[in-house]
């Protein structure tokens, strides 16, 4: 199967700094919520997740965040803001057929 660069990029890593306090969470580690697991995916596993699984692995991601950062809900109500990036700049599409 060929991928195909859409131009979309995904943000891997969420940091939530509160004062001086700072944590990172990168959505490529392993984690467990709600008795679902994730694994750890490599950055080409990541890329290659489809858009359904993205979507799933991110709500999770945020809902595990929010279980472990008191207050984030409310500071943070709605953390997908920016977590796609749609770049013609960095991610050109300017071949149209890209079956290599």
């Amino acid at each position: 199967m060929a991928y195909i660069n859409t131009g979309y990029a995904r943000n891997t890593v969420l940091t939530v700094t509160k004062g001086s306090y700072s944590q990172p969470y990168d959505i490529r580690a392993g984690f467990t919520h709600n008795g679902k697991t994730y694994p750890s995916l490599s950055n080409d596993g990541f890329a290659q997740l489809t858009d359904a699984d993205y979507e799933r692995r991110r709500a999770d991601f945020l809902a595990f965040v929010y279980s472990l950062e008191d207050g984030l809900q409310t500071d943070c109500p709605d953390m997908t803001v920016g977590s796609v990036v749609y770049d013609t700049v960095l991610c050109p599409l300017s071949q149209v057929d890209l079956n290599i």
